[in-house]
């Protein structure tokens, strides 16, 4: 390699880290904004939150996931934002401080996790810019959850596809109008019975000019740790009418 390909690589290798260093922070105040939310849950419940990536864009036109292009591929479909422990405040447990400080401020490495390969794959399918989301994800709530990092982030990619079956649809048939928190919760209650709707509550975020867009869509389950205690099966509806009900922080927000 000559000297001037030596120069070009080393260059082009600190930008890549300079634009994978900006959308995980981007990520990082993307999951504190939402985290910071007053929880209605129980210590024996955890949340489900998954977004609609469209609508963050639409909301924060200039953030660094949506002009990189990180959330183009994903568009259409909700993604995992995290599965959280409750109460809001229940993070970052057994871990250090300095470790904290870094899972938090997304400065410097975080010391990988253990997972398994079906895994891994799931996240790439399910969470925007997977490689550096979970880990935050993992010593933030994951840490509080009682279960392994594989089970953890198992059992949140494979209920994250039990909620697109039945949501997806509701927010492309929305596209461009008003999405009420009505509509998602009876569309809980058609697929999983009646009450599993009073499980489920929206987060919006307004965009200049334009009004409040639904970004986020939260489901209230049993503890994390208890998931998959009832039969092993993993079964939403079940997990839905086990857990508290809560409220939603906006009745109504667009999809575009």
């Amino acid at each position: 390699m000559q000297r001037g390909d030596v120069t070009v690589f080393s260059i082009s290798a600190v930008l890549t880290a300079v634009v994978a260093a900006a959308v995980a922070c981007s990520l990082l105040m993307f999951d504190g904004n939402r985290s910071t939310l007053v929880s209605d849950s129980s210590s024996d419940s955890s949340w489900l939150v998954l977004t609609w990536s469209p609508s963050f864009c639409k909301a924060q036109p200039a953030d660094p996931e949506c002009r990189s292009g990180e959330l183009v591929g994903m568009e259409r479909t909700l993604i995992l934002h995290g599965l959280w422990p409750q109460p809001r405040d229940n993070q970052y447990c057994g871990v250090s401080r300095r470790l904290e400080e870094v899972a938090s401020k997304g400065r410097g490495d975080l010391p990988p996790i253990e997972l398994s390969d079906g895994v891994r794959a799931g996240l790439q399918s399910t969470m925007a810019n997977s490689s550096h989301l979970s880990l935050h994800e993992w010593y933030a709530h994951g840490t509080c959850s009682g279960v392994t990092p594989d089970a953890y982030f198992g059992d949140a990619v494979a209920l994250t596809a039990r909620v697109r079956e039945t949501l997806d649809p509701l927010f492309r048939d929305a596209d461009g109008g008003q999405l009420p928190v009505s509509a998602v919760r009876a569309r809980m209650d058609e697929r999983f019975g009646p009450g599993a709707g009073e499980r489920v509550g929206l987060s919006c975020l307004n965009a200049k000019g334009e009004g409040a867009y639904v970004v986020d869509v939260r489901l209230s389950l049993p503890s994390v740790a208890a998931l998959r205690t009832i039969d092993e099966s993993l079964d939403l509806g079940t997990l839905l009418n086990e857990a508290p009900p809560i409220t939603s922080e906006c009745a109504h927000g667009l999809v575009p």
